[in-house]
């Protein structure tokens, strides 16, 4: 990808995608609906995202940002 703040994170369920915001500290995640991988991300981000229906995206706050960022990352390596 050729924007910085944009990565596709790859998984034997499928791929989804990280935009990060630095200037807010936060990350959103999105998946295609009904793709397999949304529910293994969603194991990783529950109670620690919120979800806007107005972008269709997952939004990881501050306070959760490294720890979720580093799980999310560790669904590409762990063969899942």
């Amino acid at each position: 990808m050729d924007d910085p703040n944009k990565e596709i994170i790859e998984t034997a369920l499928g791929s989804f995608w990280l935009t990060h915001y630095p200037e807010r500290g936060t990350f959103r995640i999105w998946w295609p609906s009904k793709a397999r991988v949304g529910e293994l991300v969603k194991e990783v981000i529950q109670g620690r995202a919120y979800w806007d229906p107005k972008t269709y995206g997952w939004y990881v706050p501050p306070s959760h940002r490294d720890e979720v960022y580093v799980a999310l990352q560790e669904l590409s390596t762990s063969g899942l």
